[in-house]
């Protein structure tokens, strides 16, 4: 098997994912994707197609605390899931064929994807899954103490294309991320992870299932604060942050930082929210299939601190249920991330709206 033309790997006989070199028994080195818990660990196996191109294995498991079996209600990948099995593999190429020290911390910079639709039968897959990247690396610029690189993954799914990820990444030394996080060389607060005190979590505005989630700790909106001096006024649609800083999957690891995942996901969470209200669908019968999204990842978003989660709809009649959101995360007046994401809006009775 070969990469085909279009980037997709071609499967034998499309009967499942097949490569001579690559194998799906074991995880890699949990250190090479940054991951504390084996079970966090996504990738297996990779090899260099060419001068910048990998082939990359991975299995989604049965069950995930976060990702279930890695498949969405109406059958399609889950849009995290694809993005977190890319950015692992961004990661993992850099340390093992860029030769980035395991001890440089990365910085994502944008992420965009896309998502295929479902085919008839497909939202009965159970996992685990076997999962095959086809991925072209850019390197963007690369300095004694930064490597800057970009990537574009086409992933194959039990034999079925799934979808795309693009992502823009910084590897950089120890003492340029102390610069860039601190750049008055004030800490203002240490890392927390798994070990940490759990915090008390205010209510989530929306039951984990509306939101595609199992847990509580899933659910990443409440309510705005009740005093109008606490954040700034924003749009209709906002939400504060429900940021769980021992949830076992953003926070597997010590994290100075809000994680970029964790943003992606409340961004994924306020445009269901807002798809719904505008196509007037009651929460507990809203049914929110995220097909694509383009993020854009400003600064560092602080732990501890509040952080508003605000999006509006794009003024345009939907296309066969089909809606745009622009996205946003402000704290303290900054910008953290921003983006737009489409997404098709049906009620849980398959009636698009």
């Amino acid at each position: 098997m070969e990469p085909s033309s279009t980037g997709i790997l071609e499967l034998d006989g499309g009967t499942g994912p097949t490569h001579p070199e690559l194998t799906f028994d074991r995880g890699v080195p949990r250190t090479l994707v940054h991951k504390t818990a084996v079970s966090e660990v996504l990738l297996t196996d990779a090899v260099r197609t060419g001068p910048e191109r990998f082939a990359i294995a991975a299995q989604w498991p049965r069950h995930h605390v976060l990702f279930e079996n890695g498949m969405c209600p109406a059958g399609t990948a889950d849009p995290l899931l694809l993005l977190e099995t890319v950015r692992q593999a961004g990661i993992y190429v850099s340390h093992v064929y860029y030769d980035v020290p395991l001890a440089h911390p990365f910085l994502l910079t944008s992420i965009e994807y896309e998502v295929e639709p479902p085919t008839p039968g497909s939202a009965a897959r159970q996992g685990p899954h076997c999962v095959l990247l086809d991925v072209q690396c850019v390197v963007e610029r690369r300095a004694a103490d930064r490597l800057g690189m970009s990537l574009e993954a086409r992933l194959v799914i039990d034999g079925r294309p799934e979808g795309r990820v693009g992502l823009c990444w910084q590897a950089v030394t120890p003492e340029r991320y102390a610069r860039m996080r601190h750049p008055d060389g004030r800490v203002t607060a240490p890392p927390t992870g798994p070990k940490t005190a759990p915090a008390a979590l205010a209510s989530a505005v929306a039951a984990p299932h509306v939101l595609g989630r199992r847990h509580d700790r899933d659910a990443m909106l409440a309510a705005l604060p009740a005093d109008p001096g606490t954040v700034r006024p924003t749009p209709r649609d906002a939400w504060s942050l429900r940021l769980d800083t021992t949830h076992p999957v953003y926070f597997d690891h010590a994290c100075d930082h809000i994680p970029g995942m964790a943003l992606a996901e409340s961004f994924a969470q306020a445009a269901a929210l807002t798809s719904g209200r505008v196509a007037g669908i009651p929460a507990g019968e809203l049914r929110w299939t995220l097909e694509s999204s383009a993020l854009s990842f400003d600064s560092f978003g602080e732990l501890g601190r509040p952080v508003v989660i605000a999006t509006e709809p794009v003024p345009e009649p939907p296309e066969h249920g089909r809606r745009a959101v622009l996205v946003s995360a402000e704290q303290d007046g900054r910008l953290l991330a921003h983006g737009a994401l489409i997404g098709l809006t049906s009620r849980t009775d398959g009636v698009t709206r």
